[in-house]
C-alpha cells in the first residue's frame, strides 16, 4: 500500500514569471488587470494588482485560477461541459471558490495540471485571450 503520492507543482520563480507575462500581455492589449497564479491545489503562488484594474476583478482572478487548477480545463469551456444541466451549473456557481467566467486556464505539463493562471479585469473574451496569450509565451520559454 502506498502511503502518499508525489504531485507536481509550479514553482514560485515560474508562478512569479506566467503572472509578469498576464501583466505584459494586458498591457500590450491595452487593458488594466489582476492576475493569479495558482498551483496545482489552486493555492495563490503570484498575484499582480493593477490598481486600474476594477477593485471586484482581483478576486474573480483568483477563482477562475482555482477552477481552472482544480478542475483542469479553461473557465470559459464551463458552458460547453455543462450545457443544459442548469442545475449543475447553478450548483458550481454556488461555491464561493468557483468561476464559470472566462479567464481561467489550466498549466499542464504532459497532462498532469500543475498550476493555472487567471485573469479579469475586461470582459471574458479579453480575460481569457490575455490569459492564453501569457501561457503560451510562457511555455514558449521552456
Amino acid at each position: 500500500m502506498t502511503l502518499f503520492e508525489t504531485k507536481r507543482s509550479l514553482t514560485l520563480d515560474a508562478a512569479h514569471r506566467l503572472a509578469q507575462l498576464g501583466q505584459q500581455c494586458a498591457d500590450e492589449l491595452g487593458f488594466a488587470m489582476n492576475v493569479v497564479v495558482v498551483d496545482s491545489a489552486g493555492l495563490p503562488l503570484a498575484l499582480l494588482r493593477n490598481p486600474k484594474a476594477p477593485d471586484a476583478s482581483l478576486e474573480f482572478a483568483q477563482r477562475k485560477a482555482y477552477t481552472a487548477a482544480s478542475y483542469g480545463w479553461p473557465t470559459g469551456k464551463w458552458n460547453d461541459i455543462v450545457g443544459e444541466r442548469p442545475l449543475v451549473m447553478q450548483g458550481l456557481a454556488q461555491n464561493p471558490k468557483v468561476s464559470l467566467i472566462a479567464g481561467g486556464i489550466p498549466v499542464q505539463v504532459v497532462g498532469e495540471t500543475i498550476g493555472a493562471i487567471g485573469v479579469a479585469g475586461a470582459k471574458a473574451p479579453e480575460d481569457h485571450q490575455v490569459a492564453q496569450a501569457a501561457l503560451d509565451k510562457f511555455l514558449a520559454e521552456q
